[in-house]
């Protein structure tokens, strides 16, 4: 024969939520939504920003080349010549100029 034990029964009962618990659910839900679309529109912005960020060091560094160089041509007679001629419009002295009228 079994022994009955004395240890009670549980039982859960499920009952329907009231109205109160709905709603907040259907808050807590709403609002999560609207954080997710949110945060993805302000990844997608972080996202936009990075790549031009990414094209401006690009370009700064694109620059720093050509920086790099021209310093590098200082450093000759020819170099500092160009740069002369170039940016200062001055000419070796042993250079004629021959100017022609507009007409």
């Amino acid at each position: 024969m079994a022994e009955s034990s004395n240890k009670p029964r549980i039982r859960f009962r499920v009952r329907r939520g009231s109205r109160l618990v709905r709603a907040v659910l259907i808050a807590a839900v709403s609002l999560s939504v609207v954080a997710i679309v949110v945060l993805s529109i302000s990844l997608r912005a972080a996202l936009r920003e990075q790549a031009d960020l990414r094209q401006q060091a690009a370009d700064l560094e694109e620059e720093n080349s050509r920086l790099e160089e021209k310093i590098d041509a200082l450093g000759s007679v020819d170099g500092v010549a160009q740069i002369a001629q170039d940016e200062l419009g001055l000419v070796d002295p042993d250079t004629i100029i021959i100017e022609t009228s507009g007409d």
